[in-house]
């Protein structure tokens, strides 16, 4: 049933797809059925597992079902207050936590990003350097590592989880940039702690600094 379906990759982005094309269009009325059609898309994001093989892109799957959340509440969000907060506290409750897998956290960092610097502020700022700290120390691991004994299999699966934490890693630097860059320096010198940031970023951080202000800039 619909567990087999989602790792179907390319039916789950058909899908996902037919939501936004139904969103775009003006003379569809999805009211009565928003919250039917937000629950199976939201576990596009942030579901455990996506792919039934290595060519199921479900890296991109994430990314346009978060695409297609954030169109809903931009076009549902007036009529329906409370739909916006619940679905980014669900991306959050569900993504935002060291017990999940990788995929999961990076589909949900990828759709609160997509929901502009307030959601990044209220939720993956406080988290940030937490989680760096902690991918950089598995990748540091997986890199030291040898040879494994496994041959070919666990050296597939040592660089398919260094993948995962790169795709975690530039989903993270991703929110953080729609923060640094839509956000005034004056008010990120009030919600940001710049020397933890530049301790765990580092120069990284100088690319998403349009204005180099001189808060951010004195710090890295």
């Amino acid at each position: 049933g619909s567990r087999r379906n989602l790792v179907r990759t390319e039916y789950c982005r058909r899908l996902v797809r037919l939501f936004d094309a139904m969103l775009d269009n003006r003379g569809v009325h999805l009211d009565l059925h928003l919250h039917q059609m937000l629950t199976p898309v939201s576990t596009c994001v942030v579901a455990r597992k996506l792919s039934d093989g290595p060519r199921g892109d479900h890296w991109a799957l994430r990314n346009e079902a978060g695409a297609a959340l954030v169109k809903a509440c931009r076009r549902y969000g007036t009529q329906y207050a409370t739909m916006k907060p619940r679905v980014v506290r669900l991306l959050a409750t569900q993504a935002l936590r060291h017990d999940r897998p990788r995929a999961t956290q990076y589909g949900g960092i990828c759709a609160l990003g997509m929901f502009g610097p307030r959601a990044v502020d209220a939720f993956l700022l406080p988290a940030a350097r937490g989680y760096w700290v902690r991918w950089e120390e598995e990748m540091d691991e997986l890199s030291s590592s040898g040879p494994t004994p496994g041959g070919r299999g666990d050296a597939a699966s040592k660089a398919a989880k260094m993948n995962e934490l790169s795709m975690c890693q530039q989903a993270m630097l991703d929110a953080m940039r729609v923060f640094l860059q839509e956000v005034s320096p004056a008010e990120q010198a009030g919600r940001v702690d710049g020397e933890s940031l530049s301790d765990v970023f580092g120069e990284r951080l100088i690319p998403m600094l349009p204005e180099r202000s001189d808060y951010m800039l004195s710090v890295l």
